[in-house]
């Protein structure tokens, strides 16, 4: 097994740890035996139980970044993408959460890492709304005047629906599609494309 492989081994049996019993419930011994690695192999990877909850993070937001990185990159039209872009990003996100809601208090505890970690994906996520804006700008699709100021505000708009979304509070009495048909239309609306 390849070094990269006993690392994702070891972040993804904390990960189901944490789930079952929580983050204080856990030991490294309690993970190393349960990888069935020595606690020297679990050491020499991981420092502590926080350096595995960040990297637990990580491989989540990870999981993320590259679900969207897929979408910006299909052959989808700019008007499509973005739509669709956003709901995976909100999907995926909920499914985080939801995987992980044993441990979601003691996440929330740990902000700072969150935070740190959310920083690059933010960057990441600007940069993709704008190359979607851009394109649409240049392909007749989308009138704005600055891609960059929309990617932005598109970005912290869908990151303040995000806990509302997940909480099924976006979606009360309404079923996903006409929510999905709703956000399309104030997106492409505010993007200044023609929505029919």
């Amino acid at each position: 097994m390849s070094t990269t492989d006993t690392r994702e081994q070891i972040i993804k049996v904390a990960q189901k740890l944490f789930a079952q019993k929580g983050i204080e419930n856990i030991t490294m011994s309690d993970i190393a035996t349960e990888a069935n690695r020595s606690r020297r192999t679990v050491y020499t990877y991981f420092q502590s139980k926080e350096e595995l909850l960040q990297a637990s993070i990580e491989m989540e937001v990870m999981k993320i970044s590259s679900a969207i990185a897929k979408v910006a990159t299909s052959k989808l039209s700019p008007d499509k993408k973005i739509v669709k872009l956003i709901f995976v990003r909100l999907s995926y996100t909920r499914n985080v959460v939801k995987r992980n809601s044993g441990i979601s208090s003691e996440y929330f505890n740990n902000m700072w890492i969150i935070d740190h970690i959310r920083k690059t994906f933010d960057v990441r996520e600007i940069a993709l709304f704008r190359t979607i804006i851009t394109d649409g700008v240049h392909q007749g699709i989308f009138k704005v005047d600055s891609p960059d100021l929309a990617a932005r505000f598109l970005h912290f708009c869908i990151k303040g629906i995000e806990i509302p979304y997940i909480n099924g509070i976006v979606s009360k009495n309404k079923d996903d599609k006409f929510v999905q048909n709703f956000t399309e239309k104030v997106i492409l609306n505010a993007l200044g494309a023609k929505t029919e």
